[in-house]
């Protein structure tokens, strides 16, 4: 009877702690999409965060003794084991690590119900091994109960999936249906960069004279932009201005499918997530598809600047382009309609000139930070005219437009520290522009400008020769240099070493909250911090 208490009690004790497991398996599955194919892959990077080795090793080890010592199964030796377990389990609970997530699991539909079948193939699990399980040296794997998480996980992933298309299908449906009915004008948005920035810009502009609507934060996949049709689109939305991401080949063409664009914004085609797309041409070809989707009567406004847009640009004869840029490649470009020059930037914003070919020369002064900024204001410029603003109506509200959320935000935390928020940029052309305005940023002459970053990930091959090249420009501008990870920031530490950057002069943190208590010990009024990309967590080496 004993025996049965101290097992029955270890089982509810193992089961709950499997239960918390499953929420963290559950965090990253949802931040990777619900795709179980990529959850496998974050799975296989990161074994010892989803497997106590130790403690399969300890198990592994109880059962060779067992096997070699009869009387070791005894009911004795066999409650002394569960009840120790029981203990060690519940400090396991209870002194857990609770890391704050940078972006905390939602309990959607989907991830109750996708919870909901991991819980159900949990209880099954344990109903197996208690009542087919009888030998006390078998009885020993329950120990080990709470790792079946993450195969069970996977395991529901899979067979929910079915049910989940299912479900999203009638969601699209339903989108569609309610885009024809509206009939907004749909303004599309893809690049890989600066799609955000110009949507936040040209939301702004539009926003002046038009009821205007756009997609929040990075809403930018199907089933995002779907939420933002069924909950948030009205009937008086003029404008409806949508980002566009993408994965792989054929995603914006569904995206485009959902919300039939009427004019296309390419801002760039560059190497992030050079990983998923394999190639800049698949890149390439996958961020066209927003200008393949176009109407006759539709317009592209495609970045002249960057060499691949621009081929792409010179190859559109299906709908009338307006090309724009700031350097046209370093040469004079007799194609572009919209050239922004004279570009001037302080603490304080950006002043440039914009000339179009059509609507004349404004000044404009804006506070967003970063000259790459100029770009993305032609771009919503472009569109603004376009749908039927003055020049000087969209100058007006350039020079009211509030920072864009941590790209290039800056930030007054009253200690006499500024912050330069670009915590959402992940690409090499930002990177590198966040430093120029770390360059060009005067606060103090005598405060420190300090760079804190965890590096650029989904790169591919050209992951590390980005961070190492990053690192080398870091070297020209930083004062201070506080990595955030040791492994995935390697390739930043080796630029610094390559640009013969003080070693006493660079901190290695192991994670965000570590960074920030150096920040603590190490600030002073007058100096300026830029926070350089923040990986999610399914990137953190800490989690």
């Amino acid at each position: 009877m004993v025996i049965n208490f101290f097992f029955y009690a270890l089982v509810v004790v193992c089961f709950v702690r499997a239960v918390i497991r499953t929420t963290n398996g559950l965090h990253i599955l949802q931040l990777d999409g619900y795709k179980p194919l990529r959850f496998l892959k974050w799975l296989s990077t990161h074994i010892r965060h989803c497997f106590e080795i130790i403690e399969i090793i300890v198990v592994a080890g109880l059962l060779i003794i067992a096997s070699i010592f009869p009387y070791i199964q005894t009911d004795q030796f066999f409650s002394a084991f569960c009840l120790a377990w029981a203990a060690f389990q519940v400090y396991k609970i209870v002194w857990r690590k609770k890391a704050a997530a940078k972006k905390p699991l939602v309990y959607t539909a989907r991830a109750k119900r996708l919870f909901g079948l991991a819980l159900a193939l949990l209880v099954v699990s344990a109903a197996l091994l208690v009542g087919f399980v009888t030998e006390n040296r078998w009885r020993i794997t329950v120990f080990l109960f709470s790792e079946l998480t993450v195969p069970l996980l996977v395991m529901s992933s899979f067979l929910i999936w079915p049910l989940e298309q299912f479900i999203n299908g009638m969601y699209l449906r339903d989108a569609r249906k309610r885009i024809a009915t509206l009939q907004p004008k749909i303004i599309g948005i893809t690049g890989s960069y600066g799609k955000t920035s110009t949507k936040y810009i040209l939301h702004q502009i539009l926003s002046q004279k038009y009821n205007t609507l756009m997609t929040p934060d990075s809403y930018n996949t199907p089933m995002g932009i779907c939420k933002v049709i069924r909950g948030d689109l009205l009937p008086n939305h003029e404008y409806f201005i949508v980002e566009m991401g993408a994965y792989k080949r054929g995603d914006i063409r569904q995206l485009c499918h959902l919300a039939p664009p009427e004019i296309g914004i390419l801002t760039a085609v560059g190497p992030q997530h050079l990983e998923r797309f394999k190639s800049i041409e698949n890149t390439a070809r996958a961020k066209y598809e927003l200008i393949e989707a176009l109407p006759a009567n539709g317009l592209a406004v495609i970045n002249a600047d960057n060499e691949i847009c621009a081929k792409l640009a010179d190859k559109t004869d299906s709908v009338p382009v307006i090309r724009y840029g700031v350097k046209a490649n370093g040469v004079e470009n007799a194609s572009l309609r919209l050239r922004a020059h004279n570009i001037k930037q302080s603490n304080k914003g950006l002043t440039f000139t914009v000339t179009d070919e059509v609507a004349g020369t404004a000044e404009i002064t804006t506070r967003l930070l970063g000259k790459h900024n100029a770009s993305n204001i032609l771009a919503a410029i472009g569109v603004s005219l376009q749908c039927g603003m003055t020049l000087n109506e969209i100058q007006d509200a350039l020079e009211a437009l509030a920072p864009v959320p941590h790209r290039l935000q800056l930030i007054d935390g009253g200690t006499g520290v500024t912050i330069i928020d670009d915590s959402f940029n992940a690409n090499p052309e930002g990177a590198k522009a966040a430093l120029g305005v770390l360059t060009d940023f005067v606060s103090d002459k005598n405060g420190k400008k300090v760079l804190v970053t965890p590096g650029m990930v989904e790169l591919g091959e050209r992951e590390y020769d980005e961070n190492k090249q990053f690192g080398s420009e870091a070297a020209k501008v930083c004062d201070l240099v506080i990595l955030v990870g040791a492994l995935r920031t390697a390739p930043i530490l080796d630029g610094l070493k390559t640009a013969n950057y003080p070693e006493q002069q660079i901190y290695v943190a192991k994670d965000l909250a570590e960074a920030q208590q150096q920040l603590e010990k190490r600030l002073k009024p007058g100096d300026v911090v830029l926070f350089e990309n923040d990986l999610p967590d399914n990137y953190n080496e800490a989690v």
